[in-house]
């Protein structure tokens, strides 16, 4: 991976990371109320009794819902997509490696190359060349 994409890589985590924490400190629901306690603390406990009545009374929403599954199923995808790109990238990376290194091989023997060692690895070439010379071609124009 490139620096760039390195660092996006590492923002995109941190991101990821950060969203998990606020949804775990969302989701903490914290210790039960204990609502015996407050009703021998105070002088009023029928007030306590409302309380627990309305706290025992709350409902919390269903979160299911066909766009949070669609959304679900469109990241799948999209994660499907994105290892494919990414193994299609390992790959790439590897052949362009190996190009560079049979360019840099290529550069470190330019000043001491013949002709002969040249059309060993580029026989069209030769071809090419001997096919102007029989047709008395040896100039292009």
């Amino acid at each position: 991976l490139s620096d760039a994409s390195h660092k996006e890589l590492m923002a995109l985590q941190k991101a990821v990371a950060d969203m998990r924490d606020a949804v775990a400190r969302a989701a903490y629901k914290g210790p039960e109320p204990d609502f015996a306690a407050m009703r021998k603390d105070t002088k009023m406990p029928e007030i306590v009794d409302e309380f627990e009545k309305a706290y025992k009374g709350v409902t919390k929403p269903d979160a299911k819902s066909p766009e949070i599954e669609a959304l679900r199923s469109s990241f799948v995808e999209i994660e499907a997509e994105a290892k494919a790109h990414a193994e299609h990238a390992t790959k790439r990376i590897a052949e362009l490696d190996l190009e560079l290194k049979a360019i840099e091989e290529q550069r470190s023997k330019l000043g001491s190359i013949t002709m002969d060692e040249y059309f060993q690895t580029n026989p069209e070439l030769k071809k090419k060349i001997d096919d102007r010379i029989k047709n008395d071609q040896w100039f292009e124009v």
